[in-house]
């Protein structure tokens, strides 16, 4: 369904959204899952309807499978649903080498234009 950069990038997320709910990792769901298996809903309306698989006093985030968003869902200790809380994310690509780096080449000519303006103030140029 995704490639691995995205699973990357939405495990970082997760570890970011914990933090921002208290410290905590997402509230377990009733039934077992497997480790680095999120899940996916269609939208507001499946985040809605998975609200009601999670237990009583839990948060859980779930991911739009069409979107690029994310839904923190929770419910109180007796087990009514709260507000879901909507979130958008980016994906950003790891800069490539040639975006990091610049080449010898254009290093070379950049101490070439310098070397000729430092010789131009002290006059030597």
């Amino acid at each position: 369904m995704f490639d691995t950069s995205y699973t990357q990038t939405l495990q970082d997320q997760i570890g970011q959204l914990s933090k921002l709910l208290g410290g905590q990792a997402p509230a377990a769901l009733p039934v077992q899952t497997a480790a680095n298996q999120y899940d996916y809903v269609a939208g507001i309306e499946g985040a809605r309807a998975f609200q009601q698989k999670i237990l009583a006093g839990a948060k859980h985030i779930v991911w739009d499978n069409e979107q690029a968003k994310f839904y923190i869902l929770q419910k109180d200790a007796n087990g009514n649903p709260g507000r879901i809380m909507i979130g958008d994310f980016t994906l950003t690509p790891e800069p490539s080498m040639e975006e990091k780096y610049v080449s010898r080449e254009d290093f070379n000519a950049l101490v070439a234009k310098l070397d000729q303006l430092i010789g131009k103030e002290t006059g030597n140029g």
